[in-house]
């Protein structure tokens, strides 16, 4: 009995693995492309992102437990390999939806013209591993160092916009906690019995590696809106708006800056010519204004030579907010 028992459960559990073998890439391919076009994101639905990095880093950890108890063991039963991949499996859609929330978010603080334009596409291929599960299940899910690296990343990513989102942090502070948060997942890669010295090691490495590679990533959800360069700003709108300046002529920048309700901070203004700095203006900032917080500055000695006039609008942290430039005759 005991025996026909056994033949009946090893015969329940191929059935049940190939069933979900064979068709889970396409129920994985489906949740991407759904999650990708289907799904309306809203900045107010940042909570729903919170939700979904505390789920992932819950599975993240049990899942590290279990290669780690796994591994002390001889022959693994079965229900331990199928409980593995159902954890990879469920990583596998929560970093999707994550990371097809914000891409748009940090497709639109992104300054393409700049190095932060590099971290943005960074995450177009992070998102791209999600998608085919031969390589997300091949490559990256075998190998938990792997895997945990990787959820580290999706992590940074949901969190450098859910953080300032939903505290109303500064963009250094917030990418201080990103950075802190996703280095303690990335510690659980060496797991073990040390899971807690290794994420605490890693928490700590999140925190100066972020701050000190913040020129490098874009400051989301800070974004320009409509910026421009004109001859002047008259009762908080832009006047006369530039494509090409005299030489002589005081250019005014004005720059309405998308912050989140309750976040305060300061944006620089830095104004160059022929990439010489000529001036620098720091301006108050205050998150909750739809079209952006307006904010303008202007400069006479950019324009007294001709050349090309740029400006960038930074935080400062050092991340760069948006750019404009103009040529100068």
């Amino acid at each position: 009995m005991n025996r026909l028992l056994a033949i009946q459960e090893s015969a329940a559990f191929r059935w049940l693995r190939s069933t979900v073998v064979r068709f889970m890439p396409w129920i994985s391919l489906a949740a991407g492309l759904w999650s990708a076009f289907g799904f309306v994101r809203r900045y107010e639905q940042a909570r729903i992102v919170a939700w979904m990095l505390a789920g992932a880093w819950l599975v993240a950890f049990v899942l590290a437990s279990l290669r780690w108890w796994a591994a002390k063991r001889r022959n693994p039963s079965r229900w331990l390999r199928f409980g593995d991949f159902a954890l990879v499996w469920t990583a596998q859609n929560l970093s999707q939806e994550i990371l097809f929330f914000t891409i748009p978010f940090w497709v639109r603080s992104t300054t393409w013209s700049s190095r932060n334009a590099i971290f943005t596409s960074l995450l177009f291929a992070l998102a791209a591993t999600t998608l085919f599960d031969p390589l997300y299940f091949g490559k990256i899910a075998a190998r938990t160092r792997l895997l945990l690296v990787h959820k580290a990343l999706v992590a940074f990513a949901g969190l450098a916009f859910v953080v300032p989102a939903l505290a109303g942090a500064h963009t250094s502070e917030a990418l201080a906690v990103a950075g802190g948060l996703a280095g303690a997942t990335a510690g659980l890669a060496v797991g073990g019995r040390r899971w807690i010295r290794t994420s605490a090691t890693g928490g700590v490495v999140g925190v100066l590696a972020s701050i000190a590679a913040s020129g490098w990533i874009p400051p989301v959800p800070l974004r320009v809106e409509s910026g421009v360069i004109a001859k002047g700003v008259h009762g908080r709108i832009p006047s006369d708006t530039l494509s090409v300046a005299a030489t002589g002529t005081e250019l005014w920048a004005w720059t309405p800056v998308f912050a989140p309700a309750g976040l305060s901070d300061t944006v620089v203004h830095r104004w160059y010519r022929d990439d010489r700095l000529v001036a620098e203006i720091p301006l108050a900032l205050r998150g909750g204004r739809k079209d952006g917080f307006r904010t303008w500055s202007s400069s006479r000695r950019a324009a007294d030579a001709p050349g090309e006039v740029r400006l960038d609008v930074s935080t400062n942290g050092g991340q760069l907010v948006g750019r404009m430039t103009i040529p100068v005759r």
